[in-house]
C-alpha cells in the first residue's frame, strides 16, 4: 500500500520556501508525488502518516563522519590493536544512532581496514539497518604524517598501515587510491595538512605534495569519484584546490584567496565548526600537551573568520561534522546547525547545506537531497521550526529511510 504523508509544513530543500498543507505520496521508497492536500481524494487508499503538527524536510546528510569511532579519546595503541572486523561490528551501533537523529545519509571520511565498506555494504543488502554510507576506505597521508604513529616498525609504517594508507611519492599515492577503489570505496580522502591534534608544532603544515594530491585526484576522476582533503593550514589547503579536490574538509586557516580558488573551482567547503568546539569546551592543559592546546585555541579563532569568508564569498558549503573526533558524538552533531547559523549562516540556508548541497557534494543529487517525485522517500520531521529555531534539529521526531519508518514519536 502507498504511504500518504500529511504536511503541516513542508520544506523541500528545492529553494528556501515553505510550503503548508501538503501531501507526499510514497510507493515503496520512491516519492512518487508531492500535491496540497486540498486536492487529494480517496486518502483511505494509503497508509496514512499525520505529520500535520510538525516540519517536514528532506533526510539530513552529514559528508564528515568516521563510521567505527564515536569520540571517544581512545590511544593510538587502542586503535591499532583492533581487527577491521572489531570495527566494522562496534561501528553498526554508531551509525543506527546517526539514523536515529534524523540523517538518512552519512559520508565516512576514513576508517580501519574497510569497515565502512562492509557496514555499507551490509546494509544496502538489508542484513542490517542504517543510513545510507557513502564509504571512504583507507585515508591517505604521508609517511610521518598525521595519520600515521610513532611505533618503531614492525608495527607502523609504509605498506604495514591498515588505519590509513601511508604514501611516499605519486605513485604510491596513486596506488593506493586504485587500492581504495578496488574495494569499493565511493571517493578518495587524502590528508593534506597535518591535524588539530599531530604532532606538527605549528597548526596544520602541510604534508602531502601537489603531485601526490594530483595523482589521487587524477584516479577518481577516471572513475568520475569525488575527493575530500582534510585542509588545516592555508598552504597545503590551497595545494588541494589546485590538485582538483571536490572538497575541502575544515578549511580552518582558509583566506580570501584561496575561497577565490575554490570558487572559481566549484570546490566545496565542508566546515565541521563542531569538532573544534567539542575539543576546547573538554579539554585543557592538564588532558593534552600544550603545543597541542595552543594549536586548538589557534584553530577556534580561526575557523570562525574562515566560515564568514565562506559566507560573504558565496562558497557550496556543505554540512560535515567529523562525527567521532574527540568528544564529539554520533546522534549529537546536529548541533552543527546552532555554530552555523551563530556565525552567519541563515537557518534556511544551513537546511540546505545539509540537504540539496550535500546530496550535490556526493554527486547523488537526482536520489536525495530534495523532496522530489522520483527521489528516494528519505523524510524527517520536527516538532519545532528550524527556519524559526534551529535547536529543534536537535529532537528529530520522525525519520524515514527508503520508504521505511525508523522513528515516530
Amino acid at each position: 500500500m502507498k504511504k500518504l504523508i500529511k504536511c503541516g509544513k513542508l520544506f523541500r530543500a528545492v529553494d528556501e520556501s515553505l510550503e503548508e498543507n501538503v501531501g507526499i505520496i510514497v510507493n515503496k521508497n520512491i516519492i512518487e508525488a508531492v500535491l496540497p492536500l486540498n486536492t487529494l481524494v480517496n486518502t483511505e487508499n494509503f497508509e496514512v502518516i499525520d505529520l500535520l503538527d510538525s516540519f517536514v524536510m528532506p533526510g539530513l546528510i552529514d559528508t564528515h563522519v568516521h563510521c567505527t569511532l564515536n569520540g571517544e579519546a581512545s590511544t593510538a595503541e587502542e586503535e591499532y590493536s583492533m581487527s577491521a572486523a572489531y570495527f566494522s561490528l562496534i561501528g553498526l551501533p554508531i551509525v543506527q544512532a546517526d539514523l536515529m537523529a534524523g540523517f538518512t545519509t552519512i559520508r565516512d571520511m576514513g576508517s580501519a581496514g574497510f569497515s565502512d565498506i562492509a557496514l555499507r555494504d551490509t546494509i544496502n543488502q538489508g542484513i542490517h539497518w542504517g543510513p545510507r554510507i557513502f564509504a571512504g576506505g583507507l585515508p591517505l597521508n604521508t609517511l610521518g604524517g598525521a595519520g600515521d604513529t610513532s611505533f618503531q616498525p614492525p608495527y607502523q609504517g609504509g605498506k604495514a598501515n591498515y588505519i590509513r594508507a601511508v604514501v611516499c611519492g605519486p605513485d604510491e599515492t596513486r596506488q593506493a587510491a586504485r587500492f581504495n577503489f578496488k574495494y569499493g570505496a565511493d571517493h578518495v580522502k587524502l590528508l593534506a595538512t597535518s591535524a588539530v591534534l599531530g604532532n606538527s608544532i605549528k597548526a596544520g603544515p602541510q604534508e602531502l605534495t601537489y603531485e601526490e594530491m594530483r595523482a589521487a585526484v587524477e584516479v577518481a576522476e577516471f572513475l568520475d569519484k569525488p575527493s575530500a582533503a582534510h585542509c588545516i593550514g592555508n598552504k597545503g589547503l590551497k595545494a588541494a584546490i589546485r590538485a582538483g579536490v571536490t572538497s575541502v574538509e575544515h578549511g580552518t586557516f582558509m583566506d580570501e584567496e584561496a575561497a577565490d580558488m575554490m570558487l572559481e573551482r566549484g570546490t566545496f567547503l565542508v566546515p565541521t565548526l563542531i569538532a573544534v568546539e567539542r575539543i576546547m569546551e573538554n579539554i585543557n592543559s592538564g588532558t593534552i600537551p600544550e603545543f597541542q592546546l595552543r594549536k586548538a585555541k589557534e584553530c577556534e579563532k580561526a575557523r570562525s573568520n574562515t566560515f564568514k569568508i565562506a559566507l560573504k564569498k558565496g562558497l557550496k558549503i556543505a554540512f560535515g561534522t567529523d562525527a567521532a573526533t574527540p568528544y564529539n558524538k554520533h546522534g549529537d552533531q546536529a548541533y552543527e546547525f546552532q555554530l552555523m547559523v551563530r556565525e552567519g549562516m541563515e537557518p534556511a540556508k544551513a537546511l540546505i547545506s545539509a540537504t540539496r548541497t550535500a546530496a550535490e557534494l556526493l554527486r547523488y543529487e537526482d536520489k536525495i537531497g530534495t523532496i522530489e517525485p522520483g527521489k528516494f522517500a528519505d523524510i524527517i520531521s520536527t516538532k519545532g521550526n528550524p527556519i524559526e529555531d534551529i535547536s529543534v534539529l536537535e529532537k528529530v521526531s520522525f525519520v524515514m529511510k527508503d520508504g521505511v519508518v525508523y522513528k515516530s514519536n
